[in-house]
């Protein structure tokens, strides 16, 4: 078995800027210059640039050459885009389960609700917001498709974004979104594709109404 590969710096630099995103350290409408951020992490430019271009491609900041990277202002118009984008996206793996492997499906929602509940418990909120996400990412993992994966994962990153920014106003409704997404494993078990969109289209309004409403 082959040892894995250490995190490049590029890597490294890319995730604690993430990391400083999500929880507010940079604020929208920030500039960030390369520069400060190298000192701050302690590498050279080269890897915060290359940090910096993932998290453009991500759609959190906007490059300016030659002044830096400004962390964008997300929008209740964009909160709806994600959200019609990630109902599209969850559900189209549903159609091509077997019973079988909707089986499957329902234990790792079940044992990624039961992590829920625990994190939110112990008053881990940025570990239930990932966790949260993590449990949409498993319908869509599902489908067995790459491509569609590869493009929820940036919307993920969207996600976690908006919904660390607005944790405060919306904290009070997690067991609301947890008691939703048993009804979606409910309905997954059952293979009713009726109700099953139903809910995902009725939670995801939920979820992301709750965000809009404190963007």
């Amino acid at each position: 078995m082959k040892t894995p590969l250490p995190p490049t710096a590029t890597e490294v630099a890319y995730q604690q800027l993430l990391a400083w995103l999500r929880d507010g350290t940079f604020p929208q409408g920030s500039m960030l210059s390369e520069n400060d951020l190298s000192k701050r992490l302690a590498v050279s430019r080269t890897p915060v640039r290359g940090a910096l271009r993932r998290l453009e491609s991500d759609g959190l900041v906007t490059i300016f050459p030659q002044r830096g990277a400004l962390v964008r202002t997300l929008t209740a118009e964009e909160a709806r885009a994600v959200a019609d984008a990630r109902q599209v996206l969850e559900s189209a793996a549903l159609d091509s389960l077997s019973v079988e492997a909707r089986q499957r499906l329902c234990i790792r929602l079940e044992e990624s609700i039961q992590d829920q509940l625990t994190e939110l418990e112990q008053g881990s909120y940025e570990r239930v917001v990932q966790l949260t996400i993590d449990f949409h990412r498993i319908f869509v993992e599902a489908g067995g498709n790459p491509i569609l994966l590869e493009f929820y994962d940036k919307l993920r990153q969207r996600q976690a974004a908006m919904t660390l920014r607005t944790y405060d106003d919306v904290a009070g409704r997690w067991s609301e979104f947890i008691a939703e997404h048993r009804r979606l494993v409910e309905h997954v078990r059952t293979g009713d594709r009726g109700a099953f969109l139903a809910e995902l289209r009725s939670h995801i309004h939920h979820t992301h109404g709750s965000l809009m409403g404190s963007l």
